[in-house]
């Protein structure tokens, strides 16, 4: 699967460590990064470039974003640019990874409703299985819409889960598959 990962170029100086290894991360559990801009910026001057450089990185970055299966961006430091590109990603309907420190959770990620999105909390003990889960919830979320009917007694439930677990409720759905399938001893082999 083709990943675009970036985060804000704020928060590179903090967590220059974590982009590295969410980067390498990605490759070794077998996808193909589409951009390292987030690890090669300078942060310095990246605010003080000309404008039609500005330009042409913006263009860059929506090519490199519309390339890829599936988004990640770590939302630990906020940033207005990160959120628009959330919904704009959100928009062409591809899924979106949100990563963050238990120190800083993001706040108005958590009021979007979406299937396609999908936050995840991650330390750096804990980043390949993290990343793992989330890609692969990716992926299931670009292949197949299954549609069904449901009473509006287990659509209430399916809410009530939702805002309980900060899920959405197809995540919820799919883990039950996924525990169904455990039962049966269907299993598919993590490679961590």
């Amino acid at each position: 699967m083709k990943v675009y990962f970036s985060s804000t170029v704020k928060a590179k100086k903090q967590l220059a460590r974590n982009f590295s290894q969410i980067y390498k991360i990605i490759e070794d559990l077998g996808h193909k990064n589409v951009s390292d801009f987030v690890l090669q910026v300078d942060e310095k001057t990246f605010y003080k470039r000309p404008s039609g450089i500005a330009d042409k990185h913006y263009h860059q970055m929506i090519k490199e974003i519309k390339s890829a299966d599936t988004v990640i961006f770590e939302v630990s430091v906020a940033s207005l640019g990160i959120g628009y590109l959330v919904n704009l990603v959100l928009e062409m309907g591809k899924p979106v990874v949100l990563l963050h420190t238990k120190e800083h959770p993001p706040y108005l990620f958590q009021f979007l409703k979406s299937d396609k999105l999908q936050i995840y909390e991650y330390s750096t003990d804990n980043l390949k299985k993290v990343l793992y889960l989330a890609l692969e919830e990716a992926r299931q979320a670009s292949n197949v819409r299954f549609t069904f009917f449901v009473t509006p007694k287990i659509l209430q439930f399916f809410d009530y889960i939702a805002k309980k677990k900060k899920i959405p409720r197809a995540v919820y759905l799919r883990k039950i598959i996924d525990d169904a399938m455990a039962q049966e001893k269907f299993k598919a082999k993590a490679p961590f």
